[in-house]
């Protein structure tokens, strides 16, 4: 009798514990469903035998791909913190930049500023690529170690030419950044009151050698990304 007693617990306590556990994840289910879709649709892209796929294309793809996780990442990594009066400058962002060799052209990197107002950010402070677990992280030679992921490399590993932003403010190609409120910034301020939040759709081109042009779109409050 005591030992059903024990079991009919152990079997309730079990099952308030997975519904508990269940209403603490449901907030995050949606955008990690929507993540996990953009991943899946890049590696079939990317391994699944089909139509040959540009680079240009393939550049694009995973610029989507990564504009996503930099919003994902976002949205549950709140950098709010009342200590810091520069908490706002630690916001997810991916950055465009030229490489020091003219020669290697462009690239990009995903990071958080952990360490305060600087331009030059730490592999530690970058986000891991999904696809190779590697840092979207490279030094201005564009020259990657065995830990750097080379798919951020836009002009040496796929031929890209040229990046346009529609939305830059800063003096560089320009960047992206996502707050925790799906707010989208296209400047970053170590003055919050000189941050500069996107009010319409940006949209960021990425032109190849042959002039040939794709276009993604990033849309103002909620930080939907789409292609054009």
């Amino acid at each position: 009798m005591m030992y059903k007693k024990l079991k009919s617990y152990n079997i309730n306590y079990n099952f308030k514990v997975f519904k508990s556990h269940s209403r603490k994840r449901v907030a995050f289910s949606l955008l990690e469903l929507i993540f996990v879709i953009a991943l899946i649709a890049i590696i079939s892209s990317t391994l699944i035998p089909k139509t040959k796929i540009s680079k240009l294309q393939l550049a694009t793809d995973k610029i989507v791909l990564y504009l996503n996780y930099t919003r994902y990442i976002a949205f549950i990594d709140d950098k709010f913190d009342i200590e810091d009066d520069e908490w706002h400058m630690k916001k997810w962002t991916l950055k465009f930049q030229n490489c020091s060799n003219t020669n290697y052209g462009m690239y990009y990197i995903v990071y958080s500023d952990m360490n305060g107002n600087t331009a030059a950010f730490k592999k530690v402070d970058c986000l891991k690529d999904p696809m190779n677990n590697k840092y979207l992280y490279s030094q201005y030679d564009c020259e990657p170690s065995s830990n750097e992921s080379k798919n951020i490399l836009l002009t040496k590993e796929f031929g890209i030419s040229k990046v346009e932003v529609s939305c830059n403010k800063t003096g560089t190609i320009g960047l992206i950044s996502f707050g925790n409120d799906g707010k989208v910034y296209s400047k970053l301020s170590s003055n919050i009151n000189k941050m500069i939040e996107i009010t319409k759709t940006c949209t960021i081109k990425l032109f190849d050698e042959d002039g040939k042009f794709t276009t993604i779109a990033i849309e103002p409050r909620t930080g939907y990304i789409h292609k054009l």
